[in-house]
């Protein structure tokens, strides 16, 4: 465990107030480095990575909001805090969304710069050990996934070989119920593989083995490719399928094989919430940056309480009349793909109306 105290950072023009804060709070246990503008203290940073550092907005050179901008990047763990005689809520918010803990207005009290001390040490713990959290989800994840590849596969495919020799050697001598409990072992073999097979792409996107070979691409022919394999589907639920997407759509740079799955994801998932005599529209058009796709359809739409953790993995929007079952990783999927092609993807949804899924493709 590291007993040290804590390295706190003041970087000011102002020789007083480096050296006022430098007492007080090296009288609370600190340890003080100071340094009088923003070179020598980006340089005492990078050397001695301090646990927190107080940052002057208004200094010769470099501005407080440039030494932000640099030690956010470049010291994860470091608690920014910014001093600044211009109290002005702008300022604040915008070294907030920059990477800054706090601001602290001048003047201020040693009890003030005593407590925001405190205040940000204490984020500092709270990150470093949410970071340590992840950080093992992540390596539970990847051991996870080694479990499935080499300890579940094989044995999934055992027992759907075996339910199909049974279905041979007996025949017509299966009753009617024998039969139905088989037909569930099948849709649950081959609901497990799905669910399989659709964490190991996860896993593979993350790792930079999906969609690597990105080329310019028809986007319109991206669609209609999609369109074309989900088409027996939606005839067979009765729902229309319409597309509109102009062939002169600028080229995306992508990867056609994953984005192809995105589309026949998301469709796919439109057939099992619409009802038939219902329809799934996608339209896509262009702006200036951004070709924008959207995939809506006629179905009974999304809780407005579950509409913001529907890409995240295993969750399923489930409702009284719920029927439909899945392996809750579809549109996980979608969302990583998307973020591999440095697009977006978000859904918009209203209960009874059905729901839209909006895609973005920069150019």
């Amino acid at each position: 465990m590291n007993d040290r105290a804590p390295l706190i950072l003041v970087i000011d023009d102002e020789e007083p107030l480096r050296d006022g804060c430098k007492q007080t709070l090296e009288r609370s246990g600190y340890v003080v480095m100071t340094a009088g503008n923003g070179d020598e203290g980006i340089n005492l940073a990078r050397e001695h990575k301090p646990d927190l550092a107080f940052i002057d907005l208004k200094m010769p050179g470099m501005s407080g909001m440039e030494i932000i901008d640099i030690l956010y990047r470049d010291i994860p763990d470091i608690v920014l805090i910014m001093i600044t005689g211009y109290a002005a809520i702008d300022s604040a918010v915008e070294a907030i969304k920059k990477g800054a803990y706090d601001y602290l207005p001048k003047p201020f009290s040693p009890d003030q710069l005593r407590t925001v001390t405190r205040r940000g040490l204490d984020y500092r713990g709270l990150k470093i050990e949410a970071r340590h959290l992840r950080e093992d989800k992540e390596r539970m994840e990847k051991a996870f996934i080694t479990f499935v590849s080499h300890e579940m596969r094989s044995p999934l495919v055992v027992v759907q070989q075996s339910i199909e020799s049974i279905k041979i050697m007996a025949g017509d001598r299966l009753g009617a119920d024998v039969k139905e409990v088989i037909e569930r072992c099948e849709t649950r073999v081959q609901r497990l593989q799905e669910m399989i097979e659709h964490w190991l792409d996860i896993s593979r996107v993350e790792g930079g083995n999906i969609a690597q070979n990105k080329v310019p691409l028809s986007l319109a022919g991206i669609i209609a490719k999609s369109a074309e394999e989900m088409a027996p589907v939606c005839q067979a639920k009765g729902i229309t399928l319409e597309i509109h997407a102009p062939d002169d759509l600028k080229k995306i740079n992508g990867d056609e094989e994953s984005l192809v799955r995105v589309f026949t994801n998301i469709i796919g998932n439109a057939t099992k919430y619409t009802p038939e005599g219902g329809k799934i529209t996608v339209s896509a058009r262009a702006d200036e940056h951004y070709a924008n796709v959207a995939i809506s359809d006629t179905g009974k739409g999304i809780p407005p309480d579950k509409l913001p953790f529907i890409f995240d993995p295993f969750y399923r929007v489930k409702g009284k009349q719920e029927v439909h079952q899945g392996s809750g990783l579809g549109l996980t999927f979608c969302k990583r793909i998307m973020d591999a092609h440095n697009g977006k993807i978000e859904a918009l949804s209203k209960e009874g109306e059905g729901t839209t899924i909006m895609l973005k493709f920069p150019f």
